[in-house]
């Protein structure tokens, strides 16, 4: 065999798998492979891009709610100290004679 008349295996870098089929059936299997794979990666980083965007907005949301719900906490702290102070500064009700009593001074 001349060294110029290489088959085609040889031609072939060692080591790498050698395929049966035509290149050109071969070059248009693994064109769909990439595109399928391609298309279900740009699908999931739409995805993420998505939960993220959602995770973003609901932390956004809760911080709102956190806030509200500290003012209204601190207001409810004030109306029970001045409700205190009232109570603490109002004179002492007048006692009222018992139901017995009442029934006395009826008949």
């Amino acid at each position: 065999m001349e060294p110029h008349m290489a088959s085609h295996s040889e031609e072939s870098p060692k080591g790498t798998t050698s395929y049966r089929s035509p290149w050109r059936v071969l070059a248009r299997a693994f064109e769909k492979s990439r595109d399928l794979w391609k298309t279900k990666y740009k699908m999931l980083r739409e995805r993420i891009k998505a939960f993220r965007t959602e995770l973003r907005d609901l932390r956004r949301s809760r911080d709102r709610w956190r806030a509200k719900a500290e003012i209204l906490e601190q207001q409810l702290d004030e109306l029970r100290a001045q409700m205190q102070r009232r109570v603490e500064q109002s004179p002492p009700a007048p006692s009222r004679p018992s139901p017995s009593v009442l029934t006395q001074l009826s008949k």
